[in-house]
């Protein structure tokens, strides 16, 4: 049986602070969420790439299949799409579509 899973990401910067995020959802269901702290000098384009990043990592970590990453960079995106093959995502020897 296949769990409906989402992973909601997201980058800011609110004054000189700047951060990113992950969710993860499972059946409708808060499964856990991780937050990291970039430097100052950062922008919120590298928060967004961050957050997709250490998502992807942990879809890798804990074996997930049919994940669905969901952001609201366009540029981020576009960034993870550029670096892959036929529109699939390759990172490790595993495909995340």
């Amino acid at each position: 049986m296949t769990e409906d899973h989402h992973i909601f990401t997201d980058g800011s910067k609110i004054g000189n602070r700047v951060g990113a995020a992950f969710v993860h959802y499972a059946k409708k269901q808060e499964i856990t969420k991780s937050q990291y702290k970039l430097a100052d000098h950062n922008t919120v384009y590298m928060a967004e790439v961050l957050a997709i990043h250490k998502a992807i990592d942990y879809i890798l970590g804990h074996e997930l299949n049919d994940v669905k990453i969901v952001s609201d960079s366009r540029s981020a995106l576009m960034t993870v799409e550029s670096l892959s093959d036929n529109r699939e995502f390759m990172t490790m020897g595993k495909k995340l579509k």
